[in-house]
């Protein structure tokens, strides 16, 4: 008989306070407008990340101005972006995007 998950899948992980995810969702998950290969960021990256939040620096593709911190980070190196992660839920919606690195 096969198995049924039942409830909520956890596909993160929480050690060193640190975001780890699963390698077998990352494998899974590609930026919704190019298709392109996703990274977590490392917490440095996310630690700069934000600290530009903090600093009202950083707007959203909808241009909205990010005013929460995030819990993890989702880069696109190709399409020089980054999807948050709220909630221990990556949020892969186009306008919930934001350009990254920033320019300076």
């Amino acid at each position: 008989m096969p198995r049924v998950l039942r409830g909520p899948v956890n596909w993160f992980d929480f050690r060193k306070d640190t975001l780890e995810m699963r390698e077998t969702l990352l494998e899974l998950l590609c930026a919704p407008l190019s298709h392109a290969a996703l990274r977590l960021a490392n917490s440095a990256e996310l630690s700069q990340i934000n600290s530009q939040i903090q600093q009202r620096l950083v707007r959203n593709r909808d241009g909205l101005t990010l005013d929460a911190e995030l819990d993890g980070a989702l880069l696109c190196p190709t399409e020089k972006s980054c999807y948050p992660v709220r909630d221990a839920l990556p949020v892969l919606i186009p306008g919930e995007a934001f350009e990254w690195p920033l320019n300076s």
